[in-house]
């Protein structure tokens, strides 16, 4: 079975609440601005996971250059590369 996401619902309703306020929502466009705030904090979520993933196993493989070791130029090369996939 594949990891659960769980979020803490005390934090995400926090910041919510603050950029409500900031943002001025109306009563009646709080569900949709709520479920927009959700799906852009879980998009971003699972993609700095998949970055992670990518980023373990792609700069810590045995055959492969450290991360630290790359010059600047090596490691834009090597995101390049990752890209294409």
């Amino acid at each position: 079975m594949e990891e659960r996401t769980l979020i803490d619902g005390q934090e995400f309703a926090m910041r919510f609440a603050q950029v409500a306020v900031r943002e001025n929502y109306r009563d009646a466009e709080l569900t949709m601005a709520a479920k927009k705030f959700l799906l852009s904090y879980l998009t971003a979520y699972y993609l700095v996971d998949d970055f992670n993933s990518i980023e373990r196993t792609n700069f810590t493989s045995e055959d492969t250059k450290k991360f630290k070791d790359m010059s600047f130029d090596e490691l834009l090369k090597r995101v390049s590369e990752l890209n294409k996939y």
